[in-house]
């Protein structure tokens, strides 16, 4: 926990003093333990543990209390919780590796069925880059603050994912791993809860995505099954030819060439 310790450390040191706390006298230049314990509703004991990486198990209370007295916004709280409480990264073949880098002409994801991202293909890094949330697409469509700009018609990518997401729990592939993401998508997100009540099952078939730099792409979204990797879901996004999309994802395959 000592990487838990030294956040917690830097947020105090970096934390706005006169935006969150008002003493007499002399502002100081940082806060001190005590303030931040007690705006955290936690004693300064169990904050001090904290800081000192003696405290190993902070529960999600205190984790909420931290963020408010730092003032984190949604990206900056999962940070510290994913610091706390690391997520085990999803492994893959290599071979799956090789099948999605082959890719050359349509951004192709590797997923698993509570859609963390295992592998991308230079496209679909690219069409993702300095996103929030891209290591898993039901995050990134209900907590990324972009989405709903990368998404034009957010609503319908929204019902989309929620269908495969209800698939997949309503199947034999149920994990702890799905249900924990779908405690915090309700947590989080009013609207993942309103349409996770729904029960819709229709994950549609295109995809309307924008790009800042290339502009609108309709895509035509396949998922296909791996026969090496049963529990790996290949999401394909194609553009038919002669299109404009066509024309942006060859815009957008320039791009991915310039950041490899």
């Amino acid at each position: 926990m000592e990487v838990f310790a030294d956040l917690l450390r830097a947020l105090r040191r970096a934390a706005p003093v006169d935006a969150l706390i008002r003493r007499h006298g002399p502002q100081p230049s940082e806060l001190r333990r005590e303030e931040v314990a007690i705006m955290a509703g936690i004693s300064p004991a169990y904050y001090a543990r904290l800081e000192e990486g003696r405290e190993t198990e902070p529960c999600d209370q205190v984790l909420h209390g931290l963020s408010r007295a730092f003032d984190l916004d949604a990206a900056a709280s999962e940070h510290m919780f994913d610091v706390a409480h690391p997520r085990e990264r999803p492994q893959v073949s290599q071979q799956v590796v090789r099948t999605v880098e082959g890719w050359y002409h349509a951004p192709v994801f590797a997923v698993n069925h509570q859609l963390d991202v295992l592998a991308a293909n230079s496209l679909a890094r690219t069409l993702f880059k300095g996103m929030d949330h891209a290591d898993n697409l039901m995050r990134h469509a209900f907590l990324a603050p972009v989405a709903h700009q990368f998404f034009p018609d957010w609503e319908q990518e929204a019902r989309s994912k929620v269908a495969h997401l209800r698939a997949a729990t309503d199947g034999e592939h149920t994990s702890p791993a799905l249900r924990d993401l779908v405690e915090q998508l309700c947590s989080e997100s009013k609207e993942f809860r309103q349409l996770w009540s729904r029960g819709d099952m229709d994950p549609g078939e295109f995809k309307h995505m924008y790009h800042p730099e290339i502009g609108h792409l309709n895509l035509r979204h396949d998922t296909l099954n791996m026969q090496s990797s049963p529990d790996v879901l290949l999401f394909v996004c194609s553009a038919d030819p002669g299109t404009s999309s066509e024309e942006a994802l060859t815009l957008l395959s320039i791009l991915a060439a310039d950041d490899e």
